[in-house]
């Protein structure tokens, strides 16, 4: 907003359409950080969406709507589609990619391949991490040529609007629909797809959603005309793939993978086996059930290896996680219903009600840490900070949003300090001290903790401890008191 530049001035590794959505909306609707909020609540809603047709079109509503349901318990959820921050936002238009193969018609033009690949490509100027669900695309879009087309819009043609592997099967938990035909299905053009691996129409299908992707990303990066593209891909990767070589803050490999999430979460993880084995049993006769099943271990093998892991990557877990869990919950209540085993009926009914205690705690805990957290727009520090703000140009704080808050810049090249830049070496406390002392930012503003700072003898001698509390110490620059005290 102060006219710096991305790539040059500032660094980052991610592309910059949420940077600029978000830009536009602190400048022509609201200032406050409600605005970027609710844009990361409006994915969040889209992502939903997506997630409930999908689970829709495999397994029925039933399945679809406990999904959405386990997904919003789900840990940290709540927190994440509230904040503003890239994950969400990134995530959701991917899954709607998803969705509208799933569930949009097949037609001669590819409108809805070419609708997909538009979506993607949001997904990856948003964040890059979308591209990992690539092969979630290709395995939907040979599921749509395998099978002629969406399933739900197959079977509403045949006057049959039931969903692919409809759990409400009383002899198939997970079945394909009556109305299949049992041999081959034939596209519009006459070609056989039903039996083939490779159906006929893929690599078409598979071109049009590539060349759409293409285009659409090209678009926008031009149409928000910020940064080098180039520039932009060197410190993507420099900072997500390139081997550490700065160990001041450890290394990417000292933040892997957290599975204990998967036991603090076991009102899902434990459904989750169950719905697996079961789908296992029954793709042959609903090859949709492949898509959860691939999701699934996409993310187990992608995060579970990938350094560093944080937490809010949990969420790519918890979806298909989720949808497993929901099969497993519906098809073990369907089976007991069906048996009338008032004995295994007793045992699963104490873990619905341990687990819909749990999931109630987890949640009632998230919410009333929302609501018990620091409001930081109104924070005492702030009030100091205003006083010196007429004569300072930039702030440098460990915290950034206290930066946003106060309105006054951080300093272009240090606006981005994060750990992965330290590891790529792109950063080190050398360069760290260096650009402070080039920069002159006007105030500090610390966490009040123990640690040495890397500049601590000249933070001494330049600046003065103006403010301190529990949680910060300010410090302003000499030459800057003076110019408020006159």
């Amino acid at each position: 907003m102060k006219g710096y530049h991305f790539y040059t001035e500032v660094w980052n590794d991610q592309p910059l359409l949420h940077t600029f959505l978000i830009t536009q909306v602190l400048k022509h609707v609201s200032p406050s950080v409600l605005g970027p909020r609710l844009v990361t609540s409006a994915f969040t809603l889209l992502l939903l969406s997506a997630v409930f047709l999908l689970s829709r079109l495999v397994h029925g509503l039933g399945v679809a709507a406990l999904t959405t349901g386990l997904l919003i318990a789900s840990p940290g959820f709540l927190e994440l589609a509230s904040s503003c921050m890239m994950e969400i936002p990134s995530l959701a238009p991917a899954l709607a990619a998803l969705g509208v193969l799933g569930v949009g018609p097949k037609s001669r033009y590819h409108l809805m391949e070419i609708i997909a690949g538009v979506l993607f490509a949001v997904a990856l100027q948003i964040k890059f991490i979308g591209v990992i669900y690539l092969p979630l695309i290709l395995l939907a879009l040979w599921l749509r040529q395998r099978q002629g087309g969406a399933p739900l819009a197959r079977l509403a043609a045949s006057g049959h609007p039931r969903p692919i592997g409809s759990i409400a099967n009383s002899q198939s938990p997970i079945a394909d629909s009556p109305t299949r035909p049992s041999g081959p299905v034939c596209s519009s053009d006459g070609e056989r797809v039903g039996l083939r691996l490779v159906p006929a129409g893929l690599v078409r299908s598979g071109v049009v959603f590539g060349v759409s992707l293409v285009a659409a990303f090209v678009a926008i990066h031009f149409w928000i005309g910020e940064g080098a593209f180039w520039l932009q891909l060197q410190q993507s990767w420099a900072s997500h793939f390139a081997g550490a070589r700065s160990f001041e803050y450890g290394s990417p490999q000292d933040r892997p993978f957290d599975w204990s999430i998967l036991l603090k979460n076991w009102d899902a993880a434990l459904p989750a086996l169950v719905g697996i084995v079961w789908m296992l049993c029954q793709t042959r006769r609903a090859t949709w059930a492949l898509l959860p099943l691939a999701w699934t271990a996409l993310t187990l093998v992608v995060f579970g290896r990938h350094t560093p892991w944080w937490s809010y990557y949990y969420v790519h877990n918890a979806i298909p996680l989720c949808w497993c869990a929901a099969v497993g919950w519906v098809s073990v209540g369907r089976y007991l219903n069906q048996r009338r085993a008032w004995g295994w009926v007793a045992l699963f009914a104490v873990f619905v009600v341990g687990a819909t205690v749990w999931m109630g705690a987890r949640l009632y805990l998230q919410v009333q840490s929302m609501r018990h957290s620091p409001r930081l727009h109104n924070a005492l520090v702030l009030r100091e900070i205003e006083r010196y703000r007429p004569f300072t140009q930039f702030l440098y704080t460990e915290e950034p949003v206290y930066s946003f808050h106060a309105g006054i810049p951080m300093p272009p090249n240090l606006a981005v300090a994060a750990l992965k830049r330290f590891w790529s070496g792109d950063l080190t406390n050398a360069q760290l001290v260096e650009e402070l002392q080039r920069v002159r930012p006007g105030m500090l503003l610390l966490t009040n903790d123990t640690r040495e700072r890397p500049f601590q003898d000249w933070m001494q001698a330049e600046y003065r401890l103006v403010y301190e509390d529990a949680r910060h110490r300010l410090y302003v620059l000499r030459s800057v008191i003076k110019q408020a005290e006159q």
